[in-house]
């Protein structure tokens, strides 16, 4: 067994954040492999940010809990975990002004020495830069007037981009916004798969070079079946690129391993966002939902399912594989001379018809929706239903709803391009922006 095949053997074991993993020879017994074999899929695991191995303790998916008492030692260890954590939440900001040591003391549950003595270390080691009092986090690259990022995006055959859903709005919106903030241009290119070209805005090809005045690339990955042949245009530049990643974590290519190259995020499609919506369950005293998808045959519609699993909510599916996205509705919905809200209503109606609950998680909004339409159309009294995507239509029909973290994706994407190694040194190259629910009453 090749290492990766060890490596996505674990990635994929079920570990949640701060799970202890078990022994280096107790995963070689489970696995039937070398303890030699194990250790390097381990030591490649921490290099990679996946696991965390403490001295004294063992190895830790993701990071050591925050839980876990520790000694006087280990603080240092557990303000750099809650730190690298509010990164990845958002509550830090890689292009504002850090919080103030007293204020990430009371946060931390440490003493305002610990966070000075972390802050310190990080600014020794370059990721941080002090300013008096305050810190900030250092720019390895300074930005100029004609610096440039290049933004790209799924298009027609013409190079005009293709923008189909709440999100991808979103991201274009937050990328200009923020990299105006930074003083740093956007120019936009157009990628048509069936073509495997690329377009500037112009409507001619466009093939990436490099140039001392662009920082690096952004690249979307949104409704790109084959993201391998898209990131190839890019395989020579030598400038960072950062990855909207809308497929599994295991399944980026390996040729893009340099975590100083390329970074990757994540933002929907993880066990995390079925977590985040357990966790609002929970403060809704509600332990036993349905979880309701048409498109179980998405890896997103699993990932969500176990998050709720996982989290200790109690979870009967009502599910059907047949399709992958909503995307797939029109052309099945076309095959039955029917429209696609028809379509999906009928799928609804025979997953609904086994429902025995009052409490509803929902794949998407739009199936959110559509059970709400059905159950009012029965003259059924209305379910408690939770959807993803916080769409307008979360709010037209009044239900909760998971938002995605894209703001904090795009910041995060900027500041890998300005500073490659400081954030190769400080993350890991696949990076999940957590979201949260969004409560409409």
């Amino acid at each position: 067994m090749l290492i990766e095949d060890v490596k996505k053997s674990i990635a994929t074991a079920g570990f949640n954040e701060g799970d202890k993993m078990p022994s280096v020879r107790k995963m070689a017994v489970q696995l039937g492999l070398s303890t030699a074999t194990v250790h390097k899929a381990y030591r490649e695991l921490s290099d990679e940010g996946f696991i965390k191995s403490y001295q004294g303790k063992g190895c830790f998916w993701g990071g050591l809990p925050v839980t876990m008492s520790v000694s006087r030692s280990d603080t240092n260890f557990v303000v750099e975990t809650l730190f690298a954590k509010d990164l990845e939440s958002g509550y830090l900001n890689a292009f504002e002004r850090i919080p103030s040591i007293k204020e990430l003391s009371i946060r931390y549950k440490v003493s305002p020495y610990s966070v000075k003595k972390f802050l310190n270390t990080q600014v020794a080691r370059g990721v941080l830069r002090q300013v008096g009092a305050k810190y900030y986090f250092d720019e390895e690259r300074p930005v100029g007037f004609f610096n440039y990022i290049i933004f790209v995006h799924r298009s027609d055959e013409n190079g005009h981009f293709k923008i189909d859903a709440e999100r991808e709005s979103e991201v274009f919106r937050k990328m200009s916004q923020y990299a105006a903030n930074q003083k740093i241009a956007v120019h936009f290119v157009g990628y048509h798969e069936a073509s495997d070209t690329l377009f500037s805005a112009d409507g001619h090809p466009f093939i990436p070079r490099d140039d001392a005045h662009c920082l690096g690339a952004f690249l979307s990955t949104w409704l790109v079946f084959n993201p391998s042949n898209l990131f190839a245009h890019f395989a020579k530049i030598t400038s960072p690129i950062s990855v909207w990643w809308e497929y599994a974590p295991d399944e980026v290519p390996k040729t893009t391993q340099n975590r100083k190259k390329w970074a990757f995020f994540n933002v929907a499609f993880g066990k995390e966002a079925g977590v985040i919506a357990a966790q609002h369950l929970k403060t809704k005293n509600l332990k036993k939902v349905h979880y309701v998808s048409p498109f179980h045959r998405s890896f997103w519609s699993k990932a969500r399912l176990e998050g709720l699993e996982n989290s200790g909510i109690e979870v009967l599916p009502l599910v059907n594989d047949y399709l992958a996205s909503p995307f797939d509705v029109q052309p099945e919905a076309e095959k039955e001379g029917v429209d696609s809200q028809t379509f999906l209503m009928t799928m609804m109606g025979n997953l609904l018809a086994n429902a025995t609950l009052d409490s509803f998680v929902c794949s998407n909004d739009w199936v959110a929706t559509t059970l709400l339409d059905y159950y009012k159309s029965k003259g059924l009294p209305r379910p408690y239903v939770l959807g993803f995507d916080d769409t307008i239509e979360s709010y037209k029909y009044v239900f909760d709803s998971v938002a995605f973290n894209v703001e904090t994706m795009v910041k995060e994407a900027l500041y890998h391009i300005t500073s490659p190694s400081i954030y190769a040194n400080f993350r890991r190259q696949m990076q999940t922006p957590l979201g949260k629910v969004v409560e409409k009453k």
